[in-house]
Formats: structure tokens, C-alpha cells, sequence
């Protein structure tokens, strides 16, 4: 606009004010505005204009003349902003400081639902995204959220999914199937505790002496002949029984073990694998809402590689993959809610990096801090052993 003298705008993104004191202290606009908002990596991508005109011709295009302000979505932005424009340009206070986190945390919402649609279309899995959403509902992804973005733990009368989705190993267990099995013994003692737990506190609790033991014998037993085993222990018992209390229509300790091994195993790449399938038949249920917790931890950016790779796109140069697959439908991934028409516009929010406007989202600074959730522990697949 500045160098051009006009820009063409995009009308949906307009809002009307009478006062500008008085739109900052109500209902922000960009929660209203935000529908047509692409995803973003930094905030300097957006910022709002503020316009006036005598009349309205329904034009679209806004003269350098008819701008009386500028402001950046938060004091970052206006850092970057201060820079890169013109230096006579005053960069004005953000009307809303926190805009750009109530949008990262509504975004984060929607990465993990994108993600886990993915991973529904890649492998086609039997079991309705609708029926998972009763286990792992949209409550439980937003208190995540909410803990990664006000860099809190779990802690309270939560449920049972935000303490297995927020765990993190700290204690010095074996990178197999067994030490997977460690990890969602000791998220499920977290929710007991409603708090998190130190490993040391667990080390002598009988279930963990066994599951050592059990390792110290043979630490390449499969998962199958593990959960046998802990059945039929004595000292395991009490422990098992809670557990079976806590799920009635999904087994929690296999779906918290089932988790944690493909967490670590997917967390730096997803990948296709066809004995996912396998896995999903003798897995059933827990195998689904695994894949739904996965899909929410994961997001788009860490599965969207393998979805494009499936589909395959049309704008691949050559493609080899497997056809067998269900491809989405163009309405999973444009469903907006559109703005009603206004009689009278003058505030718009604008991009100010159009180039970047129509690539996947990475993750932003905060945003990161969610991989915290992805613990740093590796496996190789031949420790992956879901054979009986």
C-alpha cells in the first residue's frame, strides 16, 4: 500500500467501529474476523488497518490517504513492524496484547483435530472420529493446551487422558515395551495422586519391582505376554482392578502403553506402515483412541507429509504409493464459519505477507513448548513388539 499508493482487500475481513477507545475495551474483532484468517508462523504476518471513507461504493481497494492507523497484533509484531516499514510510519500499541494467543490457542485446537483426521484418512480406521471424541473429548485438548500455554502441569481431579497425553518421563526406565508399560503405570499413579509423582516415590511400589523384574528376565517380552503376566501377578493386582475401574469401555493401561510406544516412535517423523492395520484389528478400540490421542499430539505438520504422500497430490511429481486409501473429501479441510455482510466497513484486517499465506502453519515460539509433551526416549521397531 505505502510503496503502491492502494491495495485491494479482502471485504470479509472488514469490520465497523464508531470509536476506536471504545472497540478496544469491547468484544474484540478478531475473534469475530478471525474465520478468514490463515494460519500463521509470526505475528508480524498480520496486523490491522485502520480506514475511513466518506460514503461506500462497495469498493475494494483502500488508498494510502484513507489510513489513519496501524496496529500490530501484539508488542513483537511491532518490534518487527518498526523495522521492516518505512521508518516515518508510526506503529501504534496492539488494540488486543493478547489477540495472538487466544488465536495460537485456537489454531492449536484445530492443529489437533486436523492431525487426527490425517491419521483416520491415511489408514482408514473403522472406528468414527465422532465415537472417540466421548473418550477423548474436546475439554480434555483444550486443558492441555491450556497447561502448554500457561507452562503449568497437570494437577487436580483431571481426567484420566490429560495426565497420559501429559506425561513425560523423568525416570530412568527401559527404552522397550516394558518401559512403555512403566510409563503408563506411572501416568495412571499421577491421576490417582491427582498430581504428578516422582519416579523414586514408584520405584518400590510392587507393580514397578515386578515390571523391573520382568525386564531384568527377559527384556525383549512382548506386549501381549507382559499384560498376561501383570494379570495374573498377585502383587499387581489391586492395582490392575483400579485400573479396570477407571475405563469400563476402553482397557486405559493398553491404550496408555499402545500411546507411548508409537509417541516415541513417531516423534521426530510419521510414517506409513501396513502392520498398522494388523495392529488395529487386534488392538480394536484401544488401538482407535491410541490413534486419536496421536493424531492430537502430533498435529498437521508432523502427519500432513505422509497424508500428501497417500493421497498422493496431484502436484507431485511422480508418485509410487499404495492407492488403496481413503482420501478426504475437499469439505474436511475448507469447512469456515463466514462472517455476516455489514452495511458499513472501515477496519480490515490485512496480511502483510501474502506469499505466506497459503502454507501449512509450523509452529510458533509458544506453540513449541507442546512438544514438550514428545518425552525423549527412542526405540527401535524391533523393540515395537506387538506379536504374541
Amino acid at each position: 500500500m505505502f510503496k503502491y499508493g492502494s491495495i485491494h482487500i479482502n471485504k470479509e475481513m472488514e469490520r465497523p467501529f464508531n470509536n476506536i477507545d471504545q472497540l478496544c475495551a469491547g468484544i474484540p474483532i478478531i475473534e469475530d474476523s478471525s474465520f478468514n484468517i490463515n494460519e500463521f508462523e509470526y505475528s508480524f504476518e498480520y496486523l490491522f488497518i485502520h480506514f475511513t471513507r466518506e460514503g461506500w461504493d462497495n469498493s475494494t481497494i483502500v488508498n494510502i490517504a484513507d489510513i489513519q492507523g496501524v496496529y500490530p497484533l501484539d508488542e513483537e509484531a511491532k518490534k518487527e513492524l518498526s523495522i521492516s516499514l518505512d521508518k516515518r510510519i508510526e506503529i501504534k500499541d496492539p488494540l488486543w496484547p493478547d489477540a495472538v494467543r487466544n488465536l495460537q490457542k485456537k489454531n492449536a485446537l484445530q492443529n489437533c483435530q486436523k492431525g487426527v483426521k490425517n491419521i483416520w484418512n491415511i489408514y482408514g480406521l473403522k472406528d468414527s472420529i465422532e465415537e472417540m471424541t466421548s473418550f477423548i473429548t474436546n475439554e480434555v485438548i483444550n486443558e492441555v493446551i491450556d497447561e502448554l500455554f500457561n507452562n503449568r502441569r497437570p494437577e487436580g481431579d483431571l481426567s484420566i487422558w490429560v495426565y497420559i497425553m501429559r506425561y513425560e518421563r523423568h525416570g530412568y526406565y527401559p527404552k522397550n515395551t516394558i518401559g512403555a508399560f512403566m510409563d503408563a503405570v506411572h501416568a495412571i499413579c499421577n491421576h490417582m495422586a491427582k498430581k504428578e509423582t516422582d519416579s523414586a516415590v514408584l520405584e518400590n511400589t510392587g507393580i514397578m519391582k515386578f515390571l523391573q523384574k520382568l525386564n531384568e528376565e527377559d527384556f525383549k517380552i512382548n506386549f501381549d505376554d507382559i499384560l498376561k503376566k501383570l494379570n495374573e501377578e498377585q502383587e499387581c493386582s489391586k492395582f490392575m482392578d483400579h485400573v479396570k475401574k477407571i475405563g469400563k469401555d476402553v482397557s486405559i493401561i493398553n491404550t496408555a502403553v499402545l500411546f507411548y510406544l508409537y509417541r516415541d516412535r513417531y516423534k521426530e517423523v510419521f510414517s506409513y506402515e501396513p502392520q498398522w492395520v494388523e495392529n488395529g484389528k487386534k488392538n480394536g478400540k484401544e488401538f482407535s483412541v491410541t490413534c486419536y490421542m496421536l493424531g492430537c499430539i502430533l498435529g498437521h505438520e508432523h502427519t500432513y507429509d505422509c497424508l500428501y504422500e497417500r493421497l498422493p497430490l496431484s502436484i507431485f511429481k511422480h508418485s509410487d504409493v499404495d492407492s488403496n486409501v481413503t482420501v478426504p473429501k475437499e469439505s474436511d479441510f475448507t469447512k469456515e464459519k463466514q462472517p455476516e455482510n455489514e452495511k458499513e466497513k472501515n477496519i480490515c484486517l490485512e496480511s502483510t505477507s501474502h506469499e505466506l499465506n497459503n502454507l501449512p502453519q509450523k509452529q510458533t515460539k509458544e506453540l513449541e513448548s507442546r512438544n514438550k509433551i514428545i518425552d525423549s526416549k527412542e526405540m527401535t521397531q524391533e523393540e515395537i513388539n506387538f506379536e504374541s
